[in-house]
């Protein structure tokens, strides 16, 4: 009596069980139309002489599934036994899953009747639990479609999007997605410990080789920089770093090191890729107050972009005098460092570094940089040991007390000299008292 007792506990419970997932299925059913529609479509392409779906029809609990012959035979000579249809029920049903399961069906959430939740039942209680985790996934898989993963917008308005900043939309919008092929995303560590993240651009590309040349900052190797000040050359580098192209897409390739500039912050990495890569051409004419798109990759790859107009000011005493400076929205982005300026055109004007806000390498200092690694194998400079200003970039109150007194308005001024140079001042170069 309590072996037949726990026999028919088990039977209900099972029951109650087989009758969850029906209710949750013709639930589901009932709510999404079109997904019930697109299941009977497939269901109808299945189905050899079919010339166009049918609506589907409630599925009976005896409907035998299509076998082959020497199944067909065997069903004859033997009547099948219940539990052999609960099993191609089950099977059945995850065939359905599998349908609805595609990144093209639309969500359905599960409607479990609350009586459902009252069944003290382990097995219900495992099948609402795998409802629930179902939908949710599928939320998880619909949110990462190219078109819907809105993780990578910003929640700021995009530059793009303002008209006193971009006067031509489309026709900015198109230049930036043309440019963007070229921008990179590289990250840098030492025995598996991260270093450095920063971006970087195509330069250069051999066909026979296919092997692009991308140029980024030198920070990217930095393993240790003891001042603020870039003069006194305290910066060191692990050459040896192990570093990680970020293309869009999530594709990730190992770049090899060819050649770094300590005093121009350069470096140039190999990497071998199967397609040829988008190399952009240089504007080396930028001016004062020319606006520029600064690009971009954060560290998921997504594009980022802000708007900015060029400066050209005197460098401070802790900085490069090649620099130039562009007054942006994101002064000192996380993304940006190492990335192209570009101008409405999409031609590259620079590259910027970050060693103070806004800062960036004109494009005139690249190219001749490039040309000279690819003639020489290096970048040679010579270590003068002073810090000029430019007589043009000073206070207007300045520049005419200088033109008076000196009868000049074009030249450097001498800022500072080495301790260790010996350098005798000629007339003709003006200094500051």
């Amino acid at each position: 009596m309590p072996e037949a007792a726990t026999q028919e506990g088990e039977a209900s419970g099972s029951g109650s069980t087989r009758a969850l997932r029906r209710s949750l299925r013709f639930t589901a059913a009932a709510r999404a139309t079109a997904t019930t529609w697109s299941m009977a479509l497939v269901r109808a392409q299945q189905s050899p002489g079919s010339q166009s779906p049918q609506e589907p029809s409630v599925r009976s609990n005896t409907r035998k599934r299509k076998k082959g012959p020497a199944a067909n035979q065997k069903s004859k000579k033997r009547k099948r036994t219940g539990e052999e249809e609960e099993e191609e029920e089950e099977e059945e049903e995850e065939e359905e899953e599998e349908v609805s399961s595609a990144h093209s069906s639309p969500i359905r959430e599960p409607h479990i009747p609350d009586e459902m939740y009252r069944l003290d039942d382990l097995d219900t209680s495992k099948v609402i639990q795998k409802a629930l985790g179902d939908h949710l996934e599928k939320i998880a898989r619909h949110m990462g479609l190219p078109t819907l993963n809105v993780h990578m917008c910003r929640a700021s308005m995009c530059v793009l999007d303002d008209p006193n900043l971009v006067p031509d939309r489309e026709s900015a919008r198109k230049t930036v997605l043309n440019a963007a092929h070229s921008v990179l995303g590289l990250s840098s560590s030492i025995g598996g410990k991260p270093l450095a993240r920063c971006c970087g651009f195509w330069v250069d590309w051999d066909e026979k080789t296919k092997i692009g040349i991308a140029l980024t900052t030198s920070s990217l190797i930095c393993t240790k920089s003891a001042s603020m000040d870039s003069w006194l050359g305290q910066e060191e580098y692990d050459t040896h770093a192990e570093v990680l192209v970020h293309m869009q897409g999530g594709v990730t390739e190992k770049a090899t090191l060819q050649y770094h500039q300590k005093h121009y912050d350069l470096a140039f990495f190999s990497v071998r890729m199967d397609r040829p890569v988008h190399i952009l051409s240089f504007n080396d004419g930028v001016k004062h107050s020319d606006q520029v798109f600064e690009l971009g990759r954060d560290e998921e790859s997504f594009l980022r972009i802000s708007h900015g107009v060029v400066k050209i000011l005197n460098p401070n005493l802790l900085e490069r005098y090649h620099y130039m400076h562009v007054h942006s929205a994101d002064p000192l982005p996380d993304y940006g460092i190492g990335g192209p300026l570009i101008d409405f055109g999409g031609k590259i004007v620079g590259m910027v570094n970050g060693n103070t806000s806004g800062s960036f390498i004109p494009s005139s200092i690249l190219v001749k940089c490039l040309h000279l690694w690819r003639k020489f194998g290096r970048i040679p400079r010579p270590q003068l040991g002073m810090k000029f200003w430019s007589i043009k970039f000073v206070d207007i109150a300045l520049a005419e007390n200088i033109l008076c007194k000196c009868n000049i308005d074009d030249g450097l001024i001498v800022k500072e000299v080495s301790l260790s140079l010996s350098f005798s001042l000629d007339q003709n170069i003006a200094t500051p008292n």
